[in-house]
């Protein structure tokens, strides 16, 4: 099974994002969603000091202005397609959906509205992670770990 760490929309909370990961354990990879693209340097740097060294696989977001990260992805991750974006240039979930299956993902992971979802929709696993952030909208800091195993997917929040 693969365990993979979810985060977007931190928007600079690097304390936050070192205590989700904290509480996360070991991961075997990393997503950021964006929002802001220097969070994801620090998830990089972080994962670096980690024994395993999980790969980051980062995308931009609406905040990322003069960032160099792509606006979506998609990687192989544990055998599981998975596509990735910020969310900011797609009209909501349904829209996700039919990004994700035209590029044959199972999972499409994506942030910007700071709210969690996770459902599955036509096979596709469309998962929010909500903000990492600690200030964001009022709300406490979370991610999620996406659990990949074969066929089978799913996340489970994290929160602080």
């Amino acid at each position: 099974m693969m365990r993979v760490g979810v985060f977007s929309d931190s928007h600079g909370d690097h304390d936050a994002l070192d205590a989700l990961l904290e509480k996360m354990g070991k991961l075997d990879a990393v997503c950021f969603l964006g929002d802001v693209a220097g969070d994801a340097a620090h998830l990089q740097a972080r994962l670096a000091q980690r024994p395993n060294r999980p790969p980051l696989f980062a995308v931009r977001g609406n905040n990322d202005f003069f960032s160099p990260l792509p606006l979506e992805r998609v990687e192989e991750i544990g055998g599981v397609r998975v596509y990735m974006t910020h969310g900011h240039m797609t009209a909501g979930p349904a829209a996700l959906l039919y990004k994700a299956q035209e590029r044959g993902a199972q999972v499409a992971l994506f942030g910007h509205t700071h709210v969690p979802l996770c459902e599955t929709v036509q096979g596709v696993l469309l998962l929010n992670p909500g903000s990492a952030g600690n200030y964001c909208r009022g709300g406490k800091a979370r991610a999620c770990v996406l659990e990949l195993d074969g066929g089978a997917r799913s996340a489970t929040p994290v929160t602080l």
